[in-house]
């Protein structure tokens, strides 16, 4: 087995976008490649319950052990334009383990270690240098059958500041309820209880979340015959709500409203749930934005649109890949669509080495 380290900073590389957010930008220039990576960083520092191998969820092939990830304003892969990297360490089966996201000079910038076997997590540990990250830990108390019951926070000193406890939920022939209790550390509990229903004749269920009493969401979800999810709108306290349809095609377009923005962002997904389009629509903005993919689900490009149906901006990815079929090369590329013909400018370079069991 290789060694686990930090690879020289010549063999650098950037995470899959796969990781696409939904938000909609007006253009895509270097200061929001900048963003982009502050956002792949955040991810690597946000760990989640796994529901299944994330080295396969974001398109790694093969035995994957090591990765490692820099992102380069321009085509110049020289140190002085380096935009952060990340270095990722994954089990045989292809769940991380260990991850580490460095600043442009190469320092540490947080490291997250996780405790698991397979897809269940014990607990991890964040170990932050610098903002917008914090020191934390996090424990999970699990019964015989593997079942979280609770979830302990601790910040960097190993001061317990959150307790969840996670009841037993409980069941009857067509609804299940769930409770849980989460006190801070001063001693305030704040009780949620989860309430899900389902009728056996239609297919419709309800799925209804409360704190403390006080209702946070209403959910209602549609199935099909085979019990396929094709409609669902759910309402928050504050009004806002997500609406989506699934076309018998298998695209889904959803419909999220914000009161506070008095807007909408209509997103359509296709049959392989790939974003690829989103229109957003407020009293001072109307944007669209398209998305492209190809045969493997990476993303290759992005067009974005002003009210008048004008390109505001274009680009597109270019990929380099290596004997397993995995990309280590990256260029992202904007165009001038006001010159003919288009003329193009390498904006970032992502470079990835990755070393297998």
């Amino acid at each position: 087995m290789p060694t686990a380290h930090r690879p020289p900073r010549q063999s650098a590389a950037q995470i899959d976008a796969t990781f696409r957010t939904s938000s909609v930008s007006k253009a895509i220039e270097e200061d929001t490649l900048q963003k982009s990576v502050l956002s792949i960083l955040l991810l690597l520092a946000t760990p989640h319950a796994a529901c299944s191998q994330e080295a396969r969820a974001i398109g790694l092939k093969g035995p994957v052990y090591t990765v490692f990830t820099e992102t380069f304003s321009g085509s110049n892969t020289n140190p002085e334009t380096s935009q952060g990297s990340l270095f990722e360490i994954y089990d045989k089966e292809g769940y991380t383990l260990e991850g580490f996201s460095y600043k442009p000079d190469g320092s540490v910038w947080v490291r997250t270690t996780y405790d698991r076997k397979g897809s269940t997590i014990f607990g991890y540990t964040i170990a932050a240098s610098a903002p917008p990250f914090q020191s934390s830990s996090v424990r999970n108390i699990t019964d015989s059958l593997g079942d979280v019951i609770e979830t302990d926070t601790f910040d960097g000193e190993g001061t317990l500041i959150s307790k969840v406890r996670h009841d037993p939920p409980k069941q009857d022939s067509s609804s299940i309820v769930y409770h849980s209790q989460e006190t801070d550390q001063n001693g305030t509990t704040l009780t949620r209880e989860i309430v899900e229903a389902t009728d056996p004749q239609t297919g419709l269920t309800r799925q209804t979340v409360t704190s403390n009493g006080q209702l946070r969401s209403d959910w209602l979800i549609q199935r099909n015959p085979d019990g396929v999810p094709t409609k669902d709108k759910i309402v928050f306290a504050d009004g806002s709500y997500n609406e989506r349809h699934t076309k018998r095609d298998g695209t889904t377009v959803e419909d999220r409203y914000s009161p506070a923005m008095n807007s909408h962002t209509y997103q359509t997904t296709d049959p392989r749930g790939n974003l690829v389009e989103v229109v957003q629509q407020s009293a001072s903005d109307n944007i669209r934005c398209t998305y492209s993919y190809d045969d493997a689900n990476r993303p290759t490009g992005q067009i974005n649109y002003d009210s008048a149906g004008t390109i505001l901006s274009k680009t597109t990815e270019e990929y380099r890949f290596d004997s397993h079929g995995n990309w280590i090369e990256k260029e992202s590329i904007s165009w001038d669509t006001k010159s003919e013909p288009a003329q193009k400018t390498v904006i970032g370079t992502t470079v990835r080495t990755i070393n297998y069991y």
